[in-house]
C-alpha cells in the first residue's frame, strides 16, 4: 500500500507505480492534472485497453479538470479515447450523459 500522496509530484509517482493498487491510482489521477507528466499518463491511461473502464474513466475526468482549467476542455483532442473515458469527456463537454459502469 502506498502512502497518501502530499502532492501532485507524490501522486504522479503513485499513479505510474505498476505496483500500485487501483484505488490508489484512482485517488492520485485526481491530484496530477495539472502537471504536464501527469496529463500525459493520464490521456494514456484513457487510449489504454489494459486498463479497467473505471480507471479510464477516472483518467478522462481528471483530463477534463485540467483542461477546463487550461481553456481547451472543448477542443482538446479526444482521438483514441476508449468508450469510458470517450463518454465522460462527452459529459463534461455538456453533449451527452455521465459514465455509468456495468
Amino acid at each position: 500500500m502506498q502512502p497518501v500522496p502530499k502532492s501532485p509530484t507524490d501522486a504522479l509517482a503513485i499513479y505510474l507505480d505498476p505496483a500500485s493498487e487501483e484505488w490508489e491510482r484512482d485517488y492520485a489521477a485526481l491530484m496530477i492534472g495539472g502537471l504536464e507528466e501527469g496529463r500525459a499518463a493520464l490521456l494514456a491511461t484513457a487510449r489504454d485497453s489494459n486498463e479497467s473502464a473505471m480507471l479510464q474513466q477516472r483518467a478522462a475526468e481528471a483530463l477534463s479538470f485540467a483542461w477546463r482549467d487550461m481553456g481547451v476542455l472543448m477542443t482538446a483532442d479526444i482521438s483514441g479515447f476508449l468508450p469510458p473515458a470517450l463518454q465522460e469527456i462527452r459529459f463534461q463537454r455538456g453533449e451527452g450523459p455521465p459514465f455509468e459502469p456495468r
